[in-house]
Protein backbone atom coordinates (compact mmCIF):
# COMPACT_ATOMS: atom_id res chain seq x y z
CA UNK A 1 0.00 0.00 0.00
CA UNK A 2 1.58 3.80 -0.90
CA UNK A 3 1.80 6.20 1.40
CA UNK A 4 1.29 9.91 0.53
CA UNK A 5 4.70 10.12 0.02
CA UNK A 6 4.80 7.18 -2.52
CA UNK A 7 1.66 8.80 -3.83
CA UNK A 8 3.41 12.25 -4.28
CA UNK A 9 6.14 10.68 -5.64
CA UNK A 10 4.18 8.31 -8.37
CA UNK A 11 1.98 11.40 -9.11
CA UNK A 12 4.93 13.88 -10.10
CA UNK A 13 6.71 11.34 -11.48
CA UNK A 14 3.57 11.14 -14.05
CA UNK A 15 3.65 14.23 -14.99
CA UNK A 16 7.41 14.58 -15.58
CA UNK A 17 6.80 11.56 -18.21
CA UNK A 18 3.90 13.34 -19.76
CA UNK A 19 5.48 16.95 -20.07
CA UNK A 20 9.27 15.62 -20.80
CA UNK A 21 9.30 11.77 -22.14
CA UNK A 22 9.72 11.61 -26.24
CA UNK A 23 8.00 8.43 -25.51
CA UNK A 24 4.54 9.63 -23.90
CA UNK A 25 1.39 11.10 -25.53
CA UNK A 26 0.28 11.21 -22.60
CA UNK A 27 -1.59 15.03 -21.40
CA UNK A 28 -0.35 16.21 -18.07
CA UNK A 29 -2.25 16.03 -14.85
CA UNK A 30 -3.14 19.25 -14.28
CA UNK A 31 -1.84 20.97 -10.64
CA UNK A 32 -5.51 20.96 -9.34
CA UNK A 33 -6.69 17.52 -10.42
CA UNK A 34 -2.70 16.58 -8.94
CA UNK A 35 -3.49 17.81 -5.56
CA UNK A 36 -7.04 17.02 -5.15
CA UNK A 37 -6.06 13.00 -5.93
CA UNK A 38 -3.28 13.57 -3.85
CA UNK A 39 -5.65 14.61 -0.75
CA UNK A 40 -8.05 12.38 -1.32
CA UNK A 41 -5.72 9.01 -1.94
CA UNK A 42 -3.69 9.66 1.80
CA UNK A 43 -4.60 6.53 3.06
CA UNK A 44 -3.06 5.17 0.13
CA UNK A 45 -3.10 4.53 -3.83
CA UNK A 46 -4.98 0.96 -5.36
CA UNK A 47 -2.06 -1.21 -7.62
CA UNK A 48 -4.81 -0.61 -10.42
CA UNK A 49 -4.37 3.07 -9.78
CA UNK A 50 -3.84 4.68 -13.40
CA UNK A 51 -1.70 6.44 -12.01
CA UNK A 52 0.84 3.84 -11.10
CA UNK A 53 -0.31 1.90 -14.32
CA UNK A 54 0.67 4.95 -16.43
CA UNK A 55 4.14 5.17 -14.80
CA UNK A 56 4.76 1.31 -14.86
CA UNK A 57 3.97 1.51 -18.68
CA UNK A 58 6.66 4.38 -18.89
CA UNK A 59 8.75 2.17 -17.16
CA UNK A 60 8.70 -0.76 -18.94
CA UNK A 61 8.81 1.47 -22.64
CA UNK A 62 11.83 3.17 -21.31
CA UNK A 63 13.73 -0.68 -20.47
CA UNK A 64 12.35 -1.95 -23.98
CA UNK A 65 14.02 0.55 -25.80
CA UNK A 66 17.50 0.11 -24.06
CA UNK A 67 17.35 -3.17 -24.40
CA UNK A 68 16.58 -2.89 -28.29
CA UNK A 69 19.32 -0.40 -28.61
CA UNK A 70 21.84 -1.49 -25.79
CA UNK A 71 20.84 -5.14 -24.93
CA UNK A 72 20.41 -6.30 -21.79
CA UNK A 73 23.37 -4.78 -20.12
CA UNK A 74 21.55 -1.59 -20.26
CA UNK A 75 18.43 -2.53 -19.05
CA UNK A 76 19.76 -1.72 -14.97
CA UNK A 77 17.02 0.77 -12.54
CA UNK A 78 20.00 3.46 -13.00
CA UNK A 79 19.53 3.64 -16.93
CA UNK A 80 15.65 2.63 -16.99
CA UNK A 81 14.94 5.05 -14.42
CA UNK A 82 16.83 8.33 -16.22
CA UNK A 83 15.51 7.21 -19.44
CA UNK A 84 11.55 6.92 -18.05
CA UNK A 85 12.32 10.67 -15.75
CA UNK A 86 11.29 8.43 -13.18
CA UNK A 87 13.00 8.06 -9.73
CA UNK A 88 15.30 4.96 -9.13
CA UNK A 89 13.39 3.95 -5.96
CA UNK A 90 10.31 3.96 -8.05
CA UNK A 91 11.49 1.38 -10.53
CA UNK A 92 13.23 -1.15 -7.15
CA UNK A 93 9.80 -0.73 -5.85
CA UNK A 94 7.49 -2.81 -8.88
CA UNK A 95 10.85 -4.65 -9.78
CA UNK A 96 13.02 -5.26 -6.79
CA UNK A 97 15.68 -6.95 -9.07
CA UNK A 98 17.45 -6.42 -11.97
CA UNK A 99 15.85 -10.29 -13.14
CA UNK A 100 12.57 -8.66 -12.10
CA UNK A 101 13.17 -6.09 -14.25
CA UNK A 102 14.98 -7.80 -17.25
CA UNK A 103 11.95 -10.16 -17.11
CA UNK A 104 9.10 -7.92 -17.23
CA UNK A 105 10.83 -6.11 -20.20
CA UNK A 106 11.33 -9.34 -22.31
CA UNK A 107 7.30 -10.34 -21.47
CA UNK A 108 6.63 -6.59 -22.80
CA UNK A 109 8.00 -8.05 -25.83
CA UNK A 110 5.52 -10.96 -26.32
CA UNK A 111 8.55 -13.57 -25.01
CA UNK A 112 6.00 -15.64 -23.23
CA UNK A 113 5.53 -19.54 -23.75
CA UNK A 114 2.42 -20.01 -25.56
CA UNK A 115 -0.60 -21.63 -22.70
CA UNK A 116 -1.35 -24.92 -23.28
CA UNK A 117 -5.34 -24.33 -23.77
CA UNK A 118 -4.02 -22.83 -27.26
CA UNK A 119 -2.61 -26.22 -28.58
CA UNK A 120 -4.48 -28.03 -31.38
CA UNK A 121 -3.55 -31.76 -30.61
CA UNK A 122 -1.83 -31.53 -34.09
CA UNK A 123 1.91 -31.99 -33.32
CA UNK A 124 3.19 -29.75 -36.77
CA UNK A 125 0.83 -26.79 -35.44
CA UNK A 126 1.23 -26.92 -32.35
CA UNK A 127 4.88 -26.64 -32.99
CA UNK A 128 3.94 -23.99 -35.24
CA UNK A 129 2.34 -22.32 -32.39
CA UNK A 130 5.03 -22.88 -29.99
CA UNK A 131 7.75 -21.51 -32.00
CA UNK A 132 6.38 -18.67 -33.58
CA UNK A 133 8.14 -16.07 -31.72
CA UNK A 134 11.65 -17.07 -32.23
CA UNK A 135 10.75 -17.38 -35.22
CA UNK A 136 9.35 -14.15 -36.09
CA UNK A 137 12.20 -12.92 -33.64
CA UNK A 138 14.98 -14.67 -36.15
CA UNK A 139 14.01 -13.38 -39.34
CA UNK A 140 13.64 -9.90 -38.26
CA UNK A 141 17.09 -7.72 -38.63
CA UNK A 142 16.49 -5.38 -35.47
CA UNK A 143 15.63 -8.47 -33.20
CA UNK A 144 17.76 -11.14 -34.30
CA UNK A 145 21.02 -9.39 -33.01
CA UNK A 146 19.63 -8.43 -29.80
CA UNK A 147 18.56 -12.75 -29.31
CA UNK A 148 22.57 -12.95 -30.33
CA UNK A 149 23.39 -10.85 -27.78
CA UNK A 150 20.98 -12.18 -25.32
CA UNK A 151 22.77 -15.79 -25.82
CA UNK A 152 26.32 -14.19 -25.23
CA UNK A 153 25.42 -11.89 -22.02
CA UNK A 154 23.90 -15.30 -20.60
CA UNK A 155 27.14 -16.91 -20.78
CA UNK A 156 28.70 -13.63 -18.54
CA UNK A 157 25.87 -11.76 -16.90
CA UNK A 158 24.04 -14.01 -13.62
CA UNK A 159 20.68 -11.76 -14.48
CA UNK A 160 20.94 -12.62 -18.04
CA UNK A 161 21.78 -16.44 -17.28
CA UNK A 162 18.58 -16.46 -14.77
CA UNK A 163 16.16 -15.03 -16.80
CA UNK A 164 17.06 -17.05 -19.97
CA UNK A 165 16.84 -20.09 -17.55
CA UNK A 166 13.33 -18.99 -16.47
CA UNK A 167 12.31 -18.68 -19.78
CA UNK A 168 13.49 -22.06 -20.86
CA UNK A 169 11.59 -23.80 -17.67
CA UNK A 170 8.31 -22.42 -18.77
CA UNK A 171 8.85 -23.18 -22.99
CA UNK A 172 10.14 -27.04 -22.07
CA UNK A 173 7.49 -27.94 -20.38
CA UNK A 174 4.98 -26.93 -23.44
CA UNK A 175 7.29 -29.05 -26.25
CA UNK A 176 7.24 -32.14 -23.59
CA UNK A 177 3.55 -31.56 -24.11
CA UNK A 178 3.33 -31.68 -27.52
CA UNK A 179 5.69 -34.03 -28.08
CA UNK A 180 4.22 -36.75 -25.36
CA UNK A 181 0.73 -35.70 -27.04
CA UNK A 182 2.49 -36.86 -30.49
CA UNK A 183 3.75 -39.89 -29.08
CA UNK A 184 0.07 -41.28 -27.58
CA UNK A 185 -1.36 -40.31 -31.03
CA UNK A 186 1.07 -42.10 -32.92
CA UNK A 187 2.61 -39.25 -34.50
CA UNK A 188 5.85 -39.08 -32.81
CA UNK A 189 7.98 -42.29 -32.33
CA UNK A 190 7.99 -43.48 -28.50
CA UNK A 191 12.33 -43.45 -28.25
CA UNK A 192 12.53 -39.76 -28.86
CA UNK A 193 14.91 -37.92 -26.76
CA UNK A 194 13.47 -34.68 -25.91
CA UNK A 195 16.22 -32.95 -25.00
CA UNK A 196 18.07 -33.31 -28.19
CA UNK A 197 14.66 -33.14 -29.88
CA UNK A 198 13.79 -29.09 -28.73
CA UNK A 199 18.05 -28.80 -29.36
CA UNK A 200 17.71 -30.05 -32.83
CA UNK A 201 14.76 -27.67 -33.94
CA UNK A 202 16.15 -24.64 -32.00
CA UNK A 203 20.08 -25.85 -32.98
CA UNK A 204 18.87 -25.15 -36.91
CA UNK A 205 17.43 -22.15 -36.95
CA UNK A 206 20.21 -20.63 -35.24
CA UNK A 207 22.65 -22.14 -38.06
CA UNK A 208 20.78 -20.83 -40.60
CA UNK A 209 20.44 -17.52 -39.49
CA UNK A 210 23.73 -16.73 -38.23
CA UNK A 211 26.42 -19.00 -39.66
CA UNK A 212 24.77 -19.58 -42.90
CA UNK A 213 23.85 -17.82 -46.35
CA UNK A 214 20.70 -19.37 -46.89
CA UNK A 215 18.07 -17.21 -45.71
CA UNK A 216 16.11 -17.70 -42.37
CA UNK A 217 12.21 -16.70 -43.09
CA UNK A 218 8.65 -18.54 -41.82
CA UNK A 219 9.18 -20.71 -44.97
CA UNK A 220 12.61 -21.80 -43.79
CA UNK A 221 11.56 -22.52 -40.17
CA UNK A 222 7.96 -24.12 -41.18
CA UNK A 223 10.42 -26.86 -43.54
CA UNK A 224 12.87 -27.65 -40.51
CA UNK A 225 9.11 -27.73 -38.43
CA UNK A 226 8.24 -30.01 -41.49
CA UNK A 227 11.33 -32.14 -41.87
CA UNK A 228 11.43 -32.62 -37.67
CA UNK A 229 8.28 -34.29 -37.66
CA UNK A 230 8.89 -36.12 -40.44
CA UNK A 231 12.35 -37.86 -39.61
CA UNK A 232 10.60 -38.43 -36.03
CA UNK A 233 7.56 -40.44 -37.15
CA UNK A 234 6.74 -44.10 -35.98
CA UNK A 235 9.15 -46.82 -38.17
Amino acid sequence: MLNCKHLDEFVSNDTLIARHSPHSSMTPTSPATTSTDATASCTGARPDDPRVERTRAAVIEAAVELLMVDGPSAVTHANVASSANVSRTTVYKHWPTRADLLRSTIEALGKTAPLVTSLTGEVRADLGILFQHAIDDLADDQRAPLMAIMMERALHDPTVTAVRDELISEFEPIFQTIIRSAIETGDIRHDIDLDLAVASIIGSFLFIRFMSPQEFDAATAGRILDDFVSVNRPR
